[in-house]
């Protein structure tokens, strides 16, 4: 394994050919992140520093170093450790200055976030240099309602906004021409009955493409209806309006979603502004509550460590984002899920992947953001 350095402007500045550790974890709808162990040497030293990115050979996503530590343990071996998150997690370095509100395509709602905060935005200074937007053809074609939240965080926009409409996103890096390019996108549907023709991927033990085999069902952060309420002006009732309705009794969940910030006058691309009808601000309401439920359901997940030996090869049968089946006759399930992350290991015992299948449970931090 030749882990590839390079200074903040992709200059490389040296190779690492031995290490203890990689752990290289992709996500789906999320920036991924690196946990990095290699012996101490002075060159790994002046090689692994702050600020610095690391790229596998052959792949186009590059990390940056964002924690340096050193150990030396009872038995005298030093050790350098570092991690840190793909450059992906840049765009978070911006927030949505100010608040986006329109009714258009996930490309073009993805395009004025990146153009208004990232590519060339109103203050030249807010710009992130050599970044462009490369859109999936496949992406979702519905026009949909959106709005953001105000002061939003760029790529926490980017995860909401992708979690609802079932896409994905990360950023790749040209280090020749040294430039990054955002890509959205869809992944294929490789389940066992998929109706595109492809090949189908199905993991089983029964299969021998799975080693070890863990399975999650949850409802503990279930909620089945949401009213929201709109802005707030002096001496006009509010506006809520109910989402998801339909369930009754003891299967009816309710969460109250506060959307006050959703305002019925804003200006459009030109500045001009626009004051919206009473259906096309409900509409607008329903969205928020939409795209908020969607944080608020099971959560069904098969984590697996896959054969790297089996039929199925990784990022060539299936990659990150991709629909595909899994199976274990003995617990009676079968589920259809998207891959969602992939966590690749490399040590000197041997190299292995992990692979999650549908959502984990939220953790705490997940979960007090929900309810921030």
């Amino acid at each position: 394994m030749d882990l590839l350095i390079y200074d903040r402007d992709i200059n490389l500045i040296g190779v690492i050919d031995k290490l203890n550790s990689l752990i290289w974890t992709r996500r789906f709808w999320s920036c991924g992140d690196f946990k990095l162990l290699a012996p101490f040497t002075p060159r790994n030293s002046e090689l692994l520093r702050e600020y610095r990115l690391i790229g596998k050979r052959g792949d186009d996503q590059l990390a940056e170093i964002e924690y340096v530590k050193l150990r030396k343990n009872s038995q005298g071996v030093e050790n350098i450790e570092v991690q840190g998150k793909f450059i992906t997690a840049r765009v978070s370095q911006r927030v949505i200055r100010n608040q986006i509100t329109m009714e258009d395509t996930a490309g073009n709602i993805f395009s004025r976030i990146f153009n208004e905060n990232i590519i060339s935005p109103t203050k030249s200074e807010r710009g992130i240099p050599n970044v462009s937007l490369d859109l999936d053809v496949n992406l979702p074609i519905d026009v949909i309602s959106y709005a953001s939240e105000p002061i939003a965080n760029v790529l926490t926009a980017c995860e909401s906004l992708a979690k609802a409409l079932k896409i994905g996103f990360y950023m790749s890096t040209d280090v020749r021409d040294k430039t990054h390019v955002f890509k959205v996108y869809t992944g294929r549907d490789l389940t066992a009955q998929n109706p595109t023709g492809n090949a189908p991927c199905v993991f089983a033990q029964e299969f021998d493409n799975i080693i070890e085999q863990e399975y999650t069902y949850s409802v503990e952060n279930v909620k089945t209806t949401a009213y929201v309420g709109g802005e707030e002006i002096e001496g006009t009732p509010r506006v809520f309006v109910e989402v998801g309705g339909g369930a009754s009794e003891l299967d009816r969940r309710e969460v109250y979603i506060d959307a006050k910030d959703l305002k019925r006058k804003y200006k459009n691309t030109s500045g001009v502004e626009v004051t919206m009808t009473p259906q096309q601000y409900a509409d607008m309401l329903y969205q928020r509550g939409v795209s908020m439920l969607e944080k608020y359901v099971e959560n069904q997940s098969f984590y697996s460590k896959i054969n790297p030996f089996g039929a199925l090869r990784y990022r060539r049968d299936f990659d990150l984002g991709d629909l595909v089946t899994c199976i274990s006759r003995r617990w009676g399930v079968r589920v259809d899920a998207r891959i969602t992350e992939a966590a690749e290991i490399y040590e000197t015992k041997g190299d292995r992947l992990e692979i999650t299948f549908g959502e984990s449970i939220p953790t705490l931090s997940e979960k007090i953001r929900q309810i921030i």
